[in-house]
């Protein structure tokens, strides 16, 4: 598995380091931290700053506290007590048995995000509170979790063990980490980790090596998809297990085993490698390249094989429940005039004169909803011998689609399009452009109708 990088994989934008700042005792009277009076406090960032400096502690036993916006705070050695207060801070506790509090995060305002904290305790036996922020509870839906507070492991030489919902973490030394109150996240090590979530919602980001994750309860995200150009290449094989609830797991290259658990998820490869990836229950969307197995599971699922190139095809296997076959392309594959076979031979698809992309079984439907899907591809399609829904509405290219038996219903686009529903009660309906429609018992946008 490929390591992120911490941009990456929170999604926000973390104060951007410079110098280091000079370590200062002013204006200390007064403020406490974990009960301690304060030996060092950080000053308060220039307004408008972008560029905020590390602060950073001495060799001794520190007790500092932070500014009530973004700051970017080093322990340095010692066994240091350190209260981030309000901003999206970034605490790092370096050498000695540190207490590393995160505090409020930088407020929420609509429309323009909201930012949690970045703790790395490093190496000894640290306390981590990574702190609530009612706020964080306020998100609307389209916000990422990955905004999150954070406990990060990225530095550790070897692997770690981190279980959010027992509290406890090594690897770096015996970390305790307070109980979580609505959501928060884990950034693995580079080596192999053991990542345990909450039954609440979290972000659980593994490094590089070969990683065990087990998301549990909640509505969880995982990420071990690089995103940036600071991941080192180094795929691993993975085990993730999403839980119960509706979770979100993109997945990087790998012969990873993933499963997203009893409901409703979203898994995503990028180029499997022979992944193996599985809905399990729920309403499933699950997409993947190359040498994947796909297994929807019970439940309604869209499943979707995409195509960089001609050498490994999919593996799809629908399950139990009517399930929806899509397919998408890298475009430089199909240039204008590619012809796409759908169910001839039967559980196939293939490009003509290249072979076969995908092989599924229990698909009942048909109908790429996908950005890389290319809407001037020619496509003809067979279906079963039961009720199949094919819809190709927004298509451009030409269409042939049979539908054999059962009662289908069958929509195309805006070509010149064939639709032949077969054996059974079935729905043609032609869309836009001049189409011809045969053996149907419910016609619409039909122009020839023999």
């Amino acid at each position: 598995m490929n390591r992120l990088p911490l941009a990456a994989v929170l999604g926000l934008v973390l104060p951007l380091v410079g110098a280091h700042g000079q370590t200062s005792a002013a204006d200390a009277d007064g403020l406490t931290c974990d009960g301690l009076t304060a030996t060092l406090v950080v000053p308060s960032p220039s307004p408008g700053a972008w560029v905020v400096p590390t602060f950073t502690g001495t060799a001794g036993d520190d007790v500092i506290v932070g500014s009530a916006e973004r700051d970017v705070i080093d322990g340095a050695g010692g066994n240091d007590v350190v209260c981030g207060l309000a901003g999206n801070d970034h605490l790092i506790g370096g050498e000695g048995d540190d207490r590393l509090f995160g505090g409020l995060d930088r407020r929420y305002q609509a429309d323009d995000g909201y930012y949690g904290d970045l703790v790395e305790p490093g190496p000894g036996n640290d306390r981590v509170d990574l702190g609530h922020d009612p706020q964080a509870e306020d998100l609307w839906e389209g916000e990422s979790s990955r905004s999150w507070d954070v406990v990060s492991f990225a530095g550790a030489a070897g692997a770690v063990t981190v279980d959010l919902a027992a509290g406890t973490a090594s690897g770096e030394g015996t970390d305790t980490i307070a109980p979580v109150v609505f959501a928060a996240g884990i950034i693995g090590s580079a080596h192999d980790d053991l990542l345990l979530g909450t039954e609440l919602q979290d972000l659980i980001a593994p490094g590089g090596g070969d990683d065990t994750v087990d998301a549990r309860g909640g509505n969880d995200e995982v990420v071990t998809e690089p995103n940036g150009s600071e991941a080192v290449p180094d795929p691993g094989e993975d085990v993730v297990l999403g839980g119960a609830g509706n979770d979100q797991l993109w997945i990087g290259d790998g012969a990873h085993q993933v499963s997203g658990g009893s409901d409703n998820d979203l898994i995503w490869v990028r180029w499997g490698g022979g992944a193996d990836l599985r809905g399990d229950g729920g309403a499933d969307t699950i997409l993947g390249g190359g040498a994947v197995r796909i297994e929807g599971g019970s439940g309604a699922d869209h499943l979707e094989a995409t195509v960089t190139d001609f050498t490994a095809p999919t593996t799809i296997d629908g399950g139990p429940g009517r399930d929806v076959l899509g397919l998408a392309f890298s475009r430089r594959l199909v240039p204008r005039g590619t012809h796409l076979v759908v169910g001839a031979p039967a559980g196939t698809a293939r490009i003509t004169g290249q072979g076969v992309v995908a092989r599924f079984i229990s698909m009942q439907g048909f109908a790429p909803t996908s950005s890389d899907w290319p809407d001037w591809l020619n496509v003809t399609w067979y279906g079963t011998g039961g009720a199949d829904r094919v819809d190709l509405e927004t298509h451009g290219g030409w269409i042939r689609a049979h539908g054999r038996g059962g009662n289908d219903w069958l929509r195309t686009g805006f070509g010149r399009d064939l639709l032949d529903g077969g054996p059974g009660r079935d729905t043609l309906k032609g869309e836009g452009g001049r189409d011809r429609c045969v053996r149907g018992e419910r016609l619409d946008s039909c122009e020839v109708r023999r």
